[in-house]
């Protein structure tokens, strides 16, 4: 079944227009809204908000397009074993709850606004926040590509393909880019808070239906299993496929744990209890939203059999349009899970690009190329940034549809390297004895190992499919020489390293 097999009619369309002309109605609020023109208050919202917007926010950009897509699709291929995904989101939110009330506590004391905010004023050391900084943008771009891909996808799905996937691409991008512009991360946060409620019901309901139309699970699972299906994707692993599922766990869990966009939402907190409910409340999350792309991907392949890579990202949208026919309830709600779905990669995309427009103008431009620019200046700077950033991206979005490049390639490639990234936390933040430099050498040298091996696999030295020798992940080959560099440096270093200058607001 394809999108043009299923004539949606021009309700959806409708109901997706609607949508968006809202979006930009609250970025206006947003603007509004605003109590001063500063970093602080367009970046972070002032640091206002409360356990209802900030749980909706944090959801709603956590679980976004390659969660329902990209997930979904590595179910699909993977098959019964990637129900272990429900456990990697598990634990990076266990991760996180462990460092995100530390850093809180020091962001109120010390003003941070950025994550480089607290890098620096922790270690110390200019070559460590630019490095960090530089991870962080690679990361975030390629996050924003996936939700492009996955946006193109959704709103085609939509649609009936009545929208093509580039023109979908272009047109969400200028509404995301309108209502973010006019009011930052107040704006994105209100529109997360609907974008998350949708969602949330969306994926629940959609979820009950999935498990219980046409024999669900059980049923599902007898196709796979007999002989005209693909019995191996219910096999136990072996000892290679248990190497894989903790490498992807490692990935997924210290890669994903150290978001910006997320960690930035630390810093938004009205006070340290908003942040511990609203942890507290996404740590049964991944039971809905993760659950959901499991089961999806499982039970296409019963259905769907035969998919190539890039059209098993769209198992999600197939499956959905296999069960809209079957009442006008059901229909209209998958119509609204469509728009949840849209939403949801809109609510991840604006966080992603908002937290690379904070970083390249307030730990870059405002440091090291023009430290006497006003706020009104960097505002302005930021913005100028994320508009050209997001239009090369667009054009990358074509490139990747071209290619038929998957989902899943493009969530490796951003963690793999983001993953460095975690000592700076995981370890900074409980042990003072750590100093900057040598933190510098192993995220250096972890960098350096997980791109050699990257330029290996483009070679044909080792499997291209992992892009590492034994099926591990080249990030995870990087970040145990990174975490090794770390803990053997830090129990050789002084007893009190010298900490950077505290960092004051621009």
């Amino acid at each position: 079944m394809s999108n043009s097999d299923v004539q949606l009619g021009i309700a959806p369309i409708v109901v997706l227009a609607l949508y968006l002309v809202l979006m930009v109605g609250i970025g206006w609020l947003g603007r509004i809204s605003s109590k001063e023109k500063s970093l602080r208050d367009f970046y972070l919202g002032g640091s206002s908000f409360g356990v209802f917007v900030l749980f909706l926010t944090l959801f709603a950009t956590q679980y976004s397009g390659n969660t329902m897509l990209g997930f979904a699709g590595r179910s699909y291929r993977q098959g019964g074993t990637y129900v272990v995904s429900v456990m990697f989101m598990v634990l990076t939110i266990s991760i996180i709850s462990l460092y995100g009330p530390r850093l809180f506590r020091l962001s109120r004391k010390f003003g941070y606004i950025t994550p480089a905010d607290y890098i620096y004023h922790r270690f110390g050391s200019h070559p460590l926040r630019v490095l960090c900084v530089i991870l962080f943008c690679w990361g975030l771009a390629n996050y924003i590509l996936e939700q492009l891909v996955a946006m193109g996808h959704a709103v085609e799905g939509l649609s009936g393909g009545r929208i093509s996937f580039m023109t979908g691409v272009v047109l969400l991008v200028i509404v995301m880019l309108t209502y973010e512009t006019l009011g930052g991360m107040r704006s994105v946060a209100w529109t997360d808070a609907i974008q998350g409620t949708l969602l949330f019901g969306g994926c629940s309901i959609i979820l009950y239906i999935i498990l219980t139309s046409e024999g669900g699970l059980p049923a599902a699972t007898a196709i796979i299993a007999s002989e005209q299906g693909q019995p191996e994707k219910l096999q136990v692993p072996g000892f290679a496929g248990i190497r894989t599922w903790v490498s992807t766990l490692i990935l997924l869990m210290f890669g994903v744990s150290v978001y910006p966009h997320a960690i930035q939402r630390f810093f938004s907190a009205r006070t340290l209890k908003t942040l511990r409910i609203s942890l507290a409340g996404m740590a049964f999350m991944p039971f809905i939203t993760t659950l959901l792309a499991f089961v999806l991907g499982f039970i296409a392949m019963s259905r769907f059999p035969g998919l190539s890579p890039f059209e098993s990202d769209q198992v999600t949208l197939l499956m959905l349009l296999d069960i809209i026919n079957e009442s006008a309830f059901i229909r209209w709600l998958v119509i609204i899970v469509f728009v949840a779905l849209v939403a949801a990669i809109m609510s991840t995309t604006d966080s992603a690009l908002l937290s690379i427009q904070s970083m390249i103008t307030k730990d870059i431009y405002s440091v090291y190329i023009n430290p006497n620019a006003s706020q009104r200046n960097l505002l302005w700077t930021g913005k100028l940034f994320g508009w050209v950033l997001i239009a090369f991206l667009v054009g990358m979005t074509w490139v990747s549809q071209q290619t038929e490049s998957s989902l899943w390639t493009l969530i490796k490639l951003k963690l793999e390297f983001m993953v460095q990234i975690s000592p700076v936390f995981l370890l900074g933040l409980f042990w003072r004895r750590l100093p900057g430099s040598v933190v510098l050498a192993g995220v250096s040298t972890g960098t350096a190992i997980t791109l050699v091996l990257w330029v290996g696999a483009a070679l044909g030295y080792w499997d291209t499919a992992a892009r590492s020798p034994w099926g591990i992940s080249a990030g995870v080959w990087g970040l145990a020489v990174n975490y090794s560099i770390c803990i053997v440096g830090g129990l050789m270093a002084p007893q009190h390293p010298v900490a950077g200058r505290p960092t004051g607001e621009r």
